[in-house]
């Protein structure tokens, strides 16, 4: 696998450490004014969730950039098992839980395509397009006033269940853009 500069290191970026796949979560470069310069970061494992600090010092200290194969795949539905979805080019079919999708579980709709990065033939991450369509199954009459006029919101639901604040324009059954990344509203659709 190649390597990488941990002065190149930045976060989002996924590594391998000794064998385990992480992802880097924030970096710290420094010089000092006698000394090897070091990278500090702070890595999230990708297998238990767990954040390790980790410290490379030195030229011949560097960590591997961690190869993905992608794969179209599309969600196919939930249980007690957890998501279930399917390979588009093989059909073979995967589930994964809850923790592993974290918001973007509440953003799945059955027949949703996704991409999935898969490292050592396990799934190690689902992602979903920048911007999704729903539908409004429910608005709340609760405004939320801001600072200004322009920032009044009030509750709506989407038919995931999920819970966010819209314009108060917005109506049950109309269609709305929601950022898939943040959870938020975007624009009518």
């Amino acid at each position: 696998m190649p390597t990488i500069d941990p002065i190149r290191l930045r976060p989002g970026m996924k590594v391998v450490i000794d064998g385990k796949l992480y992802v880097v979560t924030s970096y710290d470069h420094r010089t000092p004014g006698k000394g090897q310069p070091s990278t500090t970061v702070k890595i999230r494992s990708y297998i238990d969730g767990n954040v390790i600090e980790r410290t490379f010092k030195g030229s011949s200290d560097h960590p591997e950039v961690a190869q993905f194969e992608q794969r179209t795949a599309q969600f196919l539905y939930s249980d007690q098992e957890g998501y279930h979805f399917m390979d588009l080019t093989t059909y073979e079919q995967v589930a994964v839980q809850e923790e592993f999708l974290g918001l973007q579980a509440k953003l799945l709709v059955p027949e949703a395509e996704v991409v999935m990065a898969w490292w050592n033939g396990n799934p190690v991450g689902v992602e979903l397009p920048p911007k999704m369509v729903f539908t409004i199954t429910e608005t709340m009459d609760n405004v939320v006033k801001g600072n200004t006029s322009s920032n009044i919101t009030k509750d709506a639901t989407l038919e995931t269940g999920l819970v966010i604040q819209v314009p108060p324009f917005i109506k049950t059954g109309e269609k709305v853009r929601v950022n898939t990344e943040t959870g938020e509203y975007v624009e009518r659709a």
